[in-house]
């Protein structure tokens, strides 16, 4: 799992997109209404346009076309397909399908197809695919006019009446609503419908208006062939047009819909992200109580080793202390000589060498001794054990600290070394 900064990053990140995609949302939405509203107002108009012209066709005299561009050719040896996609992405699927589309129309045709492109990204996408693009019309103004859509038109119809061309297609995306777009494929050149029998193909070529049933005549002034010279071409300029205007409207609302469901993402993935940050937070803050308490823990082994150690060593300094204070004691006493046991009433000569041959040399050793290793010292001698024992150590002690009148007088209550009342 990654550490708790490097989560932090991504979460500030993601939130910076959010920013991003949040700002695209809210300008789409503002522009898809303006791109909505300009398509819906030529939509009808250009359906009933398409029909006159259709109904106009099919009442010719003979069965005679009216106007080149109304007449449909036998052989077809080559078909332009002006592709309109968007200059810049973010916007979702919307250039995938109608490239998609051009590409699977492009694939059902047994003739050379050649590109027009209107817009970056279907320019690119067919240089990549090596494809042929005769002309490229791209950075057209976010609210194209009819002026902007003219050069497109007016190179479709001169090289359809050229004879370079035989059959001009545009392929845009039908503005449906804010959620649905559907890729189109539509024949502008000849003007008149365009019908096939493959299933697939039908899925992506537009439906043409009906034509209304019964004859009606028509009256031209100053003549079919002017008025038919200046319409037609303008009728095409017209197809093109909505076109665009259609795949605009479709452009805005399949970004707003994109960087809304992005906003939305990030906003999910901002949440999953805080909440392993403080999953990480929370292990690293586990981490660092561990290693403070396994450290508290070590410090404190270490100074209870320590305090032992020490111990020890204080223990074996006294130990070598006493043993030289011992020592020095002992040599002392060698130079001064014993302590006069006789002192002790009790204790005669006898006994006096018994007890500094058990290294009972000194008045504080003999107060110090037990009334038991006493006896021992005395029995290992074959001496008896003479009552006035149990006041040796107590005359010792007088004797040890220096008091002489407390010696004097606590032997002055003792008969024969012993106490009176034991008598």
């Amino acid at each position: 799992m990654a550490n708790a900064r490097d989560i932090q990053k991504r979460i500030k990140s993601v939130k910076n997109i959010s920013q991003v995609t949040r700002a695209l949302e809210a300008v789409s939405a503002s522009r898809v209404r303006r791109a909505q509203n300009r398509a819906s107002a030529t939509r009808q108009y250009a359906e009933k346009a398409w029909e006159i012209l259709l109904n106009v066709q099919s009442t010719s005299n003979r069965g005679v076309p009216l106007h080149p561009l109304l007449t449909e050719r036998e052989d077809v040896d080559k078909i332009r397909v002006i592709l309109i996609t968007s200059d810049r992405g973010l916007a979702g699927a919307y250039n995938a399908n109608i490239i998609r589309a051009a590409n699977r129309f492009q694939t059902k045709q047994n003739v050379p197809v050649e590109f027009v492109t209107v817009g970056q990204k279907g320019r690119d996408s067919m240089l990549r695919d090596e494809e042929e693009i005769e002309a490229d019309f791209s950075n057209l103004s976010s609210e194209p006019n009819v002026s902007d859509v003219k050069p497109i038109a007016q190179s479709a119809i001169d090289d359809f009446l050229s004879g370079k061309i035989d059959e001009v297609f545009v392929a845009y995306t039908d503005f449906v609503n804010t959620l649905t777009q559907r890729p189109i494929v539509q024949r502008v050149l000849p003007l008149v419908p365009y019908e096939t029998e493959d299933q697939a193909l039908a899925e992506y070529v537009k439906d043409v208006p009906d034509v209304t049933s019964g004859m009606s005549e028509y009256e031209y002034e100053p003549g079919p062939q002017a008025v038919l010279d200046e319409v037609v071409p303008r009728f095409v300029e017209l197809q093109i047009y909505q076109a665009i205007l259609e795949s605009s409207a479709s452009e805005h609302a399949s970004r707003m819909v994109a960087m809304k469901n992005a906003s939305d993402n990030a906003s999910e993935l901002v949440d999953d992200l805080t909440l392993e940050y403080n999953k990480a937070r929370q292990t690293s803050i586990t981490n660092e109580i561990l290693d403070i308490v396994g450290g508290a823990e070590a410090m404190q082994a270490s100074n209870k080793a320590k305090k032992k150690k020490g111990q020890e060593a204080l223990a074996a300094s006294q130990s070598d202390a006493m043993s030289e204070i011992v020592a020095r004691s002992k040599s002392s006493r060698r130079a001064k000589g014993p302590d006069d046991l006789t002192r002790i009433e009790g204790i005669g000569k006898a006994t006096s060498k018994a007890l500094l041959e058990a290294e009972i040399v000194t008045f504080g050793r003999l107060a110090a001794a037990s009334d038991a290793e006493l006896r021992a010292i005395l029995q290992g001698a074959n001496m008896g054990v003479p009552p006035s024992l149990e006041t040796w150590s107590e005359q010792a002690q007088y004797l040890a600290e220096g008091d002489m009148q407390g010696l004097a007088a606590f032997q002055k209550e003792l008969v024969a070394g012993r106490r009176a009342e034991s008598e």
